[in-house]
């Protein structure tokens, strides 16, 4: 439950020349460690750097969606304690167009047919009575071709490397989901999906600074459902697309929920790390107060619970079923043994299980820790940091080369290039503008804003 009562404020409330040292940063951030990536990557085996590249992809892609869920939702809603939180997320959400930039090298590798990353990807060097059978559904005959010596089908734990025949009937079947150019054409649509209802609800936020116009609130709350529904189904078929497909064998109808999960578990840690650092540096201080983290910190509580149960959900039923194109995947990262081993990635798995569910879950269960910002920051950071290994967990065990040291370094060095230019751009949206509504017609309500 929530009260209000009449309150001011004289405090600072457009980011000044003072943050602008962080673009110098970020752009350095991004220079050093994008082609220190592409130096180790290409040290030890090209490869590897559009794998370390992809991984860092997934973990702030997933950021600027749950920024965009946070802001669809306050407006679906008509939310009105998180209004001086939110022009926080639609600057987040902002970072859309650079991020599919950022996508360009690996949309890059599927669409000139190179298997670098995704294994369905290269040309299809099958005879034409090969593809024939494929196509008729006679995937089993087209294995025992002579002429089809590329058409094995994979064995427990290992990785589907080339097109055999599970792929092949993937690709030239159906609606051919894994042609190269449906690929391309599918990521292009996400993200001008994305570009559009991000920038679109952002510039009528500041619009409304200026005018005041109360119309612009109906508006937004008007067209929030659709939206919504949209950021759904995209969200749902990027996450299959580009991470999913890494094995082409593998298929999860929970995947989409999984990663969904985990977007709106990094926007609440983002928030409040980000709210916290703008506070300390003497900004909405007193628009953002405990009762607002408190908010924030319940959200990060319910979606930390969430993530835990869509994990082991999807992973129980895969389990379940025991179907050899499910479990090879979890083999692989470690989530089940292969003859009686347990390879190098079960370790990770485990911290994941510890770090993301178990031990946020009982750090996070008091009120008490939510109403106190530094212990809540503190959490919020330990999320994000397993939210990132999580990602990285997804694609890092589908690299087929000798993951060691170099990988580890590449990958590091992938994601401080990325965070960096992604920094820089962020800091650069805020510079000069209110780092809240001022004429948002629910402000007052978020002003006032109180737990009972």
């Amino acid at each position: 439950m929530a009260g209000h009562a009449t309150k001011t404020s004289d405090e600072r409330l457009v980011l000044g020349e003072g943050a602008r040292p962080l673009l110098t940063v970020g752009a350095a951030a991004a220079a050093i460690g994008l082609i220190a990536a592409f130096v180790l990557g290409r040290a030890e085996h090209f490869q590897l750097f559009f794998f370390a590249y992809l991984a860092a992809f997934a973990f702030f892609l997933s950021i600027a969606l749950g920024a965009l869920f946070f802001v669809l939702t306050q407006h679906l809603t008509s939310a009105g304690w998180s209004v001086t939180v939110r022009r926080i997320a639609e600057a987040v959400s902002s970072l859309f167009p650079v991020l599919f930039i950022l996508s360009l090298p690996i949309v890059a590798t599927v669409l000139l047919q190179k298997d670098i990353i995704y294994a369905w990807a290269g040309p299809i060097t099958a005879d034409a009575n090969t593809i024939k059978l494929v196509k008729e559904g006679k995937a089993e005959e087209a294995v025992q071709n002579p002429s089809a010596a590329e058409l094995e089908n994979g064995t427990e734990g290992t990785h589907h490397r080339g097109i055999d025949a599970i792929t092949l009937e993937k690709r030239i079947t159906g609606i051919y989901w894994l042609n190269p150019l449906f690929f391309v054409a599918r990521i292009v649509i996400y993200f001008l999906a994305w570009i559009g209802i991000a920038n679109w609800y952002r510039n009528q936020s500041l619009r409304q600074d200026t005018t005041g116009d109360v119309n612009i609130t109906r508006r937004m709350q008007k067209w929030a459902g659709l939206w919504t529904v949209v950021l759904g189904l995209t969200l749902t078929g990027a996450a299959g697309d580009l991470f999913m497909s890494l094995d082409p064998h593998w298929y999860s109808t929970m995947w989409g929920v999984y990663y969904f999960a985990g977007c709106v578990l990094a926007i609440f840690s983002t928030l409040i790390i980000t709210v916290y650092l703008l506070q300390r540096g003497g900004y909405l201080r007193s628009s953002i107060t405990l009762e607002h983290y408190h908010d924030l910190g319940k959200y990060l509580f319910a979606f930390t619970f969430f993530w835990g149960y869509i994990a082991f959900s999807q992973y129980m039923l895969l389990w379940y079923a025991n179907i050899p194109e499910e479990v090879q995947w979890f083999s692989r990262h470690g989530a089940t043994t292969v003859r009686g081993n347990m390879n190098g990635w079960s370790p990770v798995i485990v911290a994941i299980l510890f770090g993301q569910l178990l031990i946020p879950f009982a750090g996070l269960l008091s009120r008490h820790v939510k109403r106190v910002a530094g212990v809540l920051v503190f959490w919020a950071v330990w999320q994000l940091a397993f939210h990132l290994l999580d990602t990285y967990w997804i694609v890092m065990p589908e690299y087929p080369g000798k993951f060691g040291p170099v990988a580890l370094a590449a990958s590091i060095a992938a994601f401080v290039g990325m965070g960096g230019l992604l920094l820089a751009v962020f800091v650069r949206g805020l510079l000069g503008q209110n780092l809240r509504p001022v004429a948002d017609p629910r402000l007052p309500e978020s002003l006032a804003f109180h737990n009972i």
